[in-house]
């Protein structure tokens, strides 16, 4: 699969695990991105549950909050814990690199990643508000929940998106995780 990092020209091929990494590790991230690139909310990094932490504040003062970071930059990119205690850590989208996988539409895609790449939780498709819907799943039945979706393939552009709660921004890419 192709990775292109929106506003470069540049493409790259990336190994099946990785996530787009733009120039470095993210070992200088200090935003605010809580949620990992499978849609999860981060663990408090001054919390042991439901994780035990190896990294911690104490020794790692970039550890606020459950923010996405490198601590260190001991890691290939940012990651946190998260709150499932099925998934002890998870890497998260660095959103000053965001992704579009290339070579897929996305229209086939029927998975639950319900937040996009900057972590903004999405509007379900069911309602209008705070945005008003071009699409609907009357005419589009794949339209579940506040899912992720690409309901006819081209529009925006190919990839994965949906409309978000966030009243500033009307629609937003999200990751899809069977292009990682």
């Amino acid at each position: 699969m192709h990775m292109i990092k929106t506003g470069s020209s540049r493409k790259r091929n990336d190994s099946a695990n990785q996530v787009c990494k733009g120039e470095n590790n993210g070992a200088d991230y200090r935003g605010t991105v809580s949620v990992t690139r499978s849609g999860k909310t981060c663990q408090r990094w001054d919390v042991d549950s439901p994780h035990f932490r190896f990294y911690k504040p104490d020794g790692y003062p970039e550890l606020v909050e459950n923010y996405c970071r490198n601590p260190g930059g001991n890691g290939s990119y940012i990651w946190c814990y998260t709150t499932d205690p099925a998934t002890r850590w998870d890497y998260c989208i660095h959103p000053t690199c965001p992704v579009v996988c290339m070579g897929t539409t996305g229209s086939d895609y029927r998975g639950n990643v319900s937040v996009t790449i900057s972590g903004k939780t999405c509007q379900r498709w069911d309602v209008d508000f705070p945005h008003r819907r071009l699409y609907l799943p009357e005419k589009h039945p794949e339209l579940a929940e506040n899912y992720c979706r690409n309901p006819n393939g081209d529009w925006p552009v190919p990839g994965l998106w949906c409309y978000t709660m966030d009243p500033a921004t009307r629609w937003e890419f999200c990751f899809n995780p069977t292009c990682h």
